[in-house]
């Protein structure tokens, strides 16, 4: 059997296979009963449930805005409530520090799931020393109460600091605070449609 035929053998095999599990799980489903129905319905109401309740719950620790911390009690209090937060540390007059506080805002209204907060760093020196903040801006991300992740400046999100709000969301999303990348999809999906457009001429 030469190589080709080897491979086309493989190929058929594993198809055969795919077919029979496809074949298998129609079969089950088709099978179920009332009972399976009302436990797989009852399985879901359960999640829509939690999920509600933690809607609520980041309701209630203010998240989908973006919030002032004044002092070091009240971002150890914020780390605490929520399991993610994302805080942009800052300086007046700082034009980068403007930059991301404009993407933040943004970000803080798509994206429920995370408390987006920021801290005028001259007002807070204690948590800047302790959290080691050499340079502004710098975004430290905590998750279960610990800072899980930090970035100092715009090197790793866009040194130009030329950036759309979805390429923050990209990033934040693979450091894993973020569940999903609503905006990064929307932009992606815009950048198609244009090609297809240039295509057409």
């Amino acid at each position: 059997m030469d190589q080709q035929a080897a491979t086309q053998q493989v190929a058929a095999m594993a198809m055969m296979a795919v077919e029979k599990a496809l074949d298998d799980e129609i079969e089950r489903i088709d099978n179920m009963g009332e009972e399976d129905f009302a436990r797989i319905r009852k399985a879901r109401l359960e999640e829509m449930k939690a999920k509600a309740l933690e809607k609520e719950q980041w309701r209630r620790n203010d998240h989908g805005s973006l919030a002032m911390i004044t002092d070091q009690k009240e971002f150890f209090e914020a780390a605490k409530k929520s399991k993610r937060v994302i805080c942009l540390f800052y300086r007046d007059g700082n034009k980068w520090c403007d930059v991301l506080s404009t993407h933040f805002q943004v970000l803080a209204q798509k994206h429920m799931e995370a408390k987006f907060c920021k801290v005028n760093a001259e007002n807070s020196p204690f948590l800047v020393e302790r959290l080691n903040i050499w340079m502004m801006p710098t975004i430290i991300c905590c998750k279960d109460g610990k800072v899980h992740r930090q970035f100092n400046g715009l090197d790793e999100i866009d040194p130009s600091g030329k950036f759309e709000t979805a390429s923050l969301e990209f990033v934040l999303h693979n450091a894993e605070m973020l569940d999903d990348t609503p905006l990064l999809d929307s932009f992606m999906s815009k950048q198609d449609e244009e090609e297809d457009d240039d295509d057409e001429y």
